[in-house]
């Protein structure tokens, strides 16, 4: 027995030796993989950096034939690495491939928060392709990341007054949008003015399906003291959208003039069911004659008796809120709720239009402005509404800003734009950018939009001699450009109407009016091969001739050129142009 375990005890032992050789053995080839991997690693980490270098060397140069290549390998290898992307994506922007840009830019942009350079390349390349929710959306987070410096502000602030006018300019074409300019200039008046009440009437006249106007037309007319008025405005609004945040307000307002607490209050909490932000705004809003005395109970009450008191009202959830979509959202005006929806889940340019207007109605507008242009195109008037609502408070926004921290120059550069470009006053714009100039004689789109602003007051001549002082600094500036191809063209001077409006060309070949105004100078001057050349294209394309001026203009020079049906066809349709724009009453 005892030979056994001792037996038993030497093949143990002689197991145990095997083993751990066979551990060792596993141990030293484990170490010679490990080295070996590593070694692997560096080399291929050295590979890259060598690669990164040499790609970064051509970039330098400008030798984007070849640097593209190793860059998009290397975005391949390291989809994530900041500096690739960043630079694959300078390069593709400056060969000409904006769309192939934005995507690595969009990558450098998430990897380093810290850096602005990738969002401002985003901006150029947005703006290149007329995507003006990429463009405003890396604008806005540019803005941020710099903590609101003073160069990213303005770039923000004449973003927002460019797209505001670009937008007023499309919807004026239109019945239904001169119906949305209208009720934006009311929400602009003072409340209970006679003007705004005027505006919104002329609004609900021309378009009586817009979403909320007869609530706001009524409530309108009840600050006014019209309460007949408001009844009759509010049979319309039940109507029409019984569950809107203004038919409810005009309810509730209604039910408190006749002392019907009760039933104000009711439509009170509805409205907060709906939307917090609607029954906030509802109760700053609430006419202090209105409230009842302490006798009459309630949380609304006591909540606008105590406005100092901080307030808090539990919203009442309708019965089967969770079930409905986007489109139901937004007609019940459930704001938040659409607004939570998130981006990845919105399938329709439409969805994003409601999605953007809700984010507007609770006062989101730096989220709202992206949705509302990628959903412009789907419903036009709804989103353009709000889009300018939200521009004008961006600008502002980015006025007060400039203001208030000392950057003078930067603020007279903005308020000057604003009242060229939306307040149609140039003679205060002039002085705005007059005293911009001061402090930067030389800056040469100072020096134009001061000559744009003299041409618009009617000052020809100091307007040339501002846009020839900007030219003189920079031959390329447009605006100058510009400006002295209106100003010949007002004085009749054609032959300097076409040199300018050349160089213009030359600088934006793209450039619709300027092509449009070369075929006018053309024909004006009696060259009808050129006019026709120029005008044909861009009037078959759609070009705006509200009033069909061109379309005349093209049918003299094309009966000159002793092509009559065409110029027959070209004269019928600036006939049919004018005539609508009569029955319009288009300015």
């Amino acid at each position: 027995m005892r030979k056994e375990n001792s037996l038993l005890v030497l093949r143990n032992r002689k197991f145990e030796q095997n083993s751990a050789r066979v551990l060792v053995i596993w141990a030293q080839v484990l170490a010679v993989g490990i080295l070996t991997g590593v070694q692997w690693v560096n080399a291929q980490s050295e590979a890259l950096e060598a690669q990164l270098k040499t790609a970064t060397a051509l970039h330098q140069r400008g030798d984007y034939a070849h640097s593209i290549p190793i860059l998009t390998k290397l975005v391949r290898v390291s989809p994530r690495d900041y500096l690739s992307n960043l630079l694959l994506g300078e390069d593709l922007f400056r060969t000409g491939k904006p769309r192939d840009a934005l995507a690595p830019l969009r990558v450098a942009a998430e990897v380093r928060l810290d850096s602005v350079t990738a969002l401002d390349y985003s901006v150029a390349a947005a703006e290149a392709l007329g995507d003006f929710a990429t463009e405003s959306e890396a604008l806005e987070t540019a803005v941020i990341r710099s903590q609101e410096d003073e160069q990213h502000l303005l770039a923000w602030g004449n973003f927002c007054l460019n797209r505001y006018r670009a937008l007023q300019v499309a919807m004026l074409a239109t019945r239904q949008g001169q119906a949305a300019e209208r009720r934006l200039e009311a929400w602009g008046s003072p409340e209970g003015s006679e003007a705004g009440e005027s505006l919104l009437e002329q609004s609900a006249a021309l378009d009586p399906e817009q979403h909320g106007i007869w609530g706001e037309l009524g409530i309108a007319q009840l600050e006014l003291g019209k309460q007949v008025l408001a009844q009759e405005t509010l049979k319309k609004a039940e109507q029409r959208e019984p569950r809107a945040a203004g038919t409810l307000r005009l309810e509730a307002l209604l039910a408190a003039s006749v002392q019907d607490w009760q039933g104000a209050e009711k439509r009170l909490l509805s409205l907060g069911a709906e939307s917090q932000a609607e029954l906030k705004e509802a109760l700053e809003a609430w006419p202090r004659a209105m409230i009842p005395g302490s006798e009459v109970e309630g949380a609304i009450w006591s909540c606008l008796r105590n406005p100092t008191d901080s307030c808090h009202l539990a919203s009442v959830a309708h019965e089967n809120s969770a079930g409905l979509n986007a489109s139901e959202l937004f007609e019940e005006g459930r704001w938040e709720e659409l607004a939570a929806i998130p981006g990845t889940a919105i399938a329709s340019q439409s969805e994003w239009t409601w999605r953007g207007v809700a984010l507007a109605r609770i006062g989101d507008c730096p989220k709202a402005i992206p949705a509302l242009e990628r959903g412009l195109t789907a419903t036009q008037r709804e989103g353009a509404l709000y889009l300018q609502e939200c521009y004008s408070n961006e600008e502002l926004r980015a006025e007060s800003w400039l203001n208030a921290h000392g950057k003078a120059v930067s603020f007279h550069e903005l308020k000057g734009d604003l009242e060229l470009t939306v307040g149609n006053a140039p003679a205060a714009a002039e002085k705005d950018y007059a005293e911009a100039l001061k402090s930067r004689p030389h800056d040469t789109r100072l020096l134009a939009r001061s000559a744009e602003a003299c041409r618009m007051s009617g000052d020809q001549v100091h307007a040339r001699t501002l846009a020839l002082s900007a030219l003189a600094i920079n031959p390329q500036q447009t605006e100058a450009l510009q400006t002295l191809a209106k100003v010949a063209l007002y004085q009749r001077d054609w032959a300097e109407a076409v040199v300018r409006l050349k160089q213009m060309a030359a600088e934006q070949p793209a450039n619709p009016w300027c092509k449009v105004e070369l075929g006018v100078a053309y024909g004006r001057l009696g060259q009808a091969g050129e006019a026709v050349r120029y005008l044909t294209p861009l009037l078959t394309a759609g070009y705006p001739d509200p009033k069909g001026e061109l379309h005349v203009q093209l049918a003299g020079s094309l009966r000159k050129l002793g092509r009559e049906q065409e110029a027959q066809q070209a004269a019928a349709e600036g006939s049919r142009l004018a005539n609508l724009s009569l029955e319009s009453g288009a300015p």
